[in-house]
């Protein structure tokens, strides 16, 4: 892909000399702005959003604050913020057997009845990466670890020992 002169003019210099080191893989936006934005991404193939400090604490599904415009009768717009519908509640952990508080989305709600329960949830999910949800998830998975290894020892005990009969 080429880049046309409109949108050169829009890049400075060191934003043109970026765009020549990178190649095509930079040619994705419309603008400038757009520019940057795959540019600094353009060596990984993965873009990761940014996520608020209140979406990092708790359980929120993916969901966070979003921004937006009321429109007003006569259409002027206003900026406003959309924010997840986010609750205080304890959800029952099977393994761990105990009532855990969470910050928690209705989203995130609807997601754990959907994966079958929190502990689920919490080892399935790829939006449980830090916070609240994070530590529930390595003490589950360290429980699930001990529950293994005892059920290993108790299986050892219960075997019989390997006697050779010599004939």
């Amino acid at each position: 892909m080429m880049w046309s002169s409109a949108r050169l003019s829009l890049l400075t210099a060191a934003h043109r000399l970026k765009a020549v080191r990178l190649g095509t893989q930079a040619c994705v936006g419309a603008s400038a702005s757009n520019f940057l934005v795959t540019a600094s991404t353009a060596f990984s193939d993965i873009q990761v959003r940014h996520r608020s400090n209140r979406s990092r604490r708790g359980l929120y599904d993916g969901k966070d604050i979003r921004s937006g415009n009321n429109l007003s009768f006569s259409m002027k717009a206003t900026k406003r913020k959309f924010k997840p519908n986010v609750f205080k509640k304890k959800v029952f952990s099977e393994i761990l057997d105990d009532m855990i508080p969470f910050h928690l989305t209705a989203s995130a709600l609807r997601s754990i009845d959907k994966a079958g329960g929190l502990d689920n949830y919490l080892l399935n999910s790829p939006h449980v990466t830090e916070g609240e949800g994070y530590h529930i998830k390595k003490k589950i998975l360290k429980r699930l670890k001990n529950q293994e290894r005892m059920a290993r020892k108790a299986a050892e005990r219960e075997a019989p020992p390997n006697a050779s009969v010599s004939e």
